[in-house]
C-alpha cells in the first residue's frame, strides 16, 4: 500500500484525456524495481541522458506493489572523480496527461518514496518543469499532446530554468528540498512516475569539471596524470 506522503505526491498528477499518438521516439522502459534501477552511461559530451515510457507502452493498469509497475522508471547515474552534476533539464515530454513526477535521491538505489531522503523532486509537463508557473492543471481547451517543449495548442516554456530541477522544484506540501550545490562524485538514483497514461519523457544530466587548481607537476608527470585522468572518464 502507498504511504499517505507518497499519495500526496503522485495521486495529483492527474487524469488521463484521449490517446496521444505518441511518436515513434528512442524512449525505451528502464527498471520498475527501486533496488535495482538501469544504469545511464555518460555521452560524448559528458551528460546522461535518459528518455523513457511509463505507465504501459500500450497503458496497462498500474499495479502498486507498493510500487506502481508498468508506470515507474528508476535510472542510475555514477558520477566519477574529478565532475560534478550542474543541471538536471527536462528536454522532451508527450503524454495523454498533462504532467508526471520526478525525484532524486543519493545512492544506487531509490527509498525516499515519501520525500524525505529526497535531493529534489517535482511534477513535469504542464505543472513543474516546463511550466511557466504551477498554474491550473490543464489548459481551458486541453489536447492530447503535452509536449511541453513544442506543445501544440500552446507553450509554457519562458525560460531554461523552468526545465531544471536544480532551480524549479515542488512548493507544495510536502514541499521540496532545493539542491543548492552541484553534485559530486557519487551515484544517483532517478524516480519517474506517470500513473494515469502513457507518457514519455526525455531529460539531460550536465557534468562539469570540479574546479579548482590542477596539481604542481613536472612534464613527465603532467603527462601520466593526463592519461590517468583520460583513463578514468572513459571507464566512469
Amino acid at each position: 500500500m502507498k504511504s499517505a506522503a507518497l499519495l500526496a505526491l503522485t495521486a495529483s498528477i492527474g487524469l488521463a484525456t484521449a490517446a496521444a499518438g505518441l511518436p515513434a521516439a528512442k524512449a525505451v522502459n528502464y527498471s520498475d524495481d527501486p533496488t535495482k534501477p538501469t544504469t545511464i552511461k555518460r555521452d560524448s559530451q559528458g551528460r546522461y541522458v535518459f528518455e523513457g515510457r511509463v505507465a504501459g507502452v500500450s497503458g496497462a493498469a498500474c499495479a502498486a506493489n507498493p510500487v506502481p509497475t508498468n508506470c515507474a522508471d528508476f535510472v542510475k547515474i555514477a558520477v566519477p572523480k574529478l565532475l560534478q552534476v550542474t543541471k538536471i533539464n527536462l528536454d522532451y515530454y508527450n503524454a495523454v496527461d498533462d504532467r508526471a513526477f520526478v525525484s532524486v535521491q543519493a545512492g544506487s538505489t531509490y527509498t525516499a518514496f515519501s520525500g524525505a531522503g529526497a535531493l529534489a523532486y517535482n511534477h513535469f509537463g504542464w505543472r513543474g518543469l516546463c511550466a511557466t508557473n504551477y498554474g491550473p492543471l490543464r489548459p481551458a481547451a486541453p489536447s492530447a499532446n503535452y509536449n511541453c517543449t513544442n506543445g501544440t495548442d500552446t507553450n509554457p516554456v519562458s525560460t531554461p530554468a523552468t526545465t531544471d530541477l536544480f532551480k524549479n522544484v515542488y512548493t507544495g506540501n510536502p514541499p521540496s528540498p532545493v539542491i543548492g550545490a552541484p553534485l559530486t562524485e557519487g551515484d544517483y538514483t532517478f524516480w519517474i512516475q506517470q500513473i494515469t497514461g502513457d507518457s514519455e519523457y526525455r531529460f539531460t544530466v550536465t557534468t562539469a569539471y570540479v574546479p579548482g587548481p590542477l596539481p604542481v607537476l613536472g612534464a613527465a608527470g603532467a603527462f601520466g596524470w593526463a592519461r590517468s585522468l583520460r583513463r578514468r572518464l572513459r571507464a566512469g
